[in-house]
């Protein structure tokens, strides 16, 4: 099996439940993307702040400071920079992380709900509609869906259609 055909097998809609932790990855991408670029920007605001109010004291500082100092400071900056560069990545990792998880809570539902309502255009009237516990948020929707798929069945026992 390719690579490719392996991936599409991978994706295909199971009847059981997915194992891919990205159910629409557009979506729970887009709110980690967006995340991101408003802590992009809110550091940038806060860097060029921080550099307007300490910047010109840094550079009239330095020009007189003795090379030792100097040479102290440009370390201190650089371990500053790399402890800095580690907690972005870190905050990225956790943006992504959260964001996906919540999402994949949001979303999973809907999964359930399209498979469900696969199998009532397939003329299964008998499927019902199971949720995780913690599916709140879907849980009036699906039991009115299977409310709705028991009078289908109820009705269609009663007067099957003509074949």
């Amino acid at each position: 099996m390719s690579i490719a055909e392996s991936l599409r097998y991978r994706f295909k809609e199971p009847d059981r439940r997915r194992t891919v932790r990205l159910i629409k990855p557009g979506v729970q991408l887009k709110l980690a993307g967006y995340l991101l670029i408003i802590t992009f920007f809110f550091g940038l605001v806060v860097g060029l702040n921080s550099w307007a109010a300490y910047g010109r004291l840094l550079e009239v500082g330095l020009e007189s400071a003795p090379t030792d100092l100097r040479l102290d400071i440009a370390e201190q900056t650089r371990n500053y920079l790399y402890s800095s560069a580690a907690l972005v990545a870190c905050y990225v990792f956790v943006v992504l992380t959260f964001s996906i998880g919540y999402l994949h809570s949001l979303l999973g539902p809907t999964v359930a709900i399209e498979r469900f309502l696969h199998k009532l255009r397939k003329g299964d009237y008998s499927a019902r509609l199971m949720l995780r516990d913690e599916d709140v948020v879907f849980a009036e929707v699906a039991t009115q869906l299977n409310e709705l798929a028991a009078q289908i069945e109820k009705t269609n026992r009663i007067s099957p259609r003509a074949s």
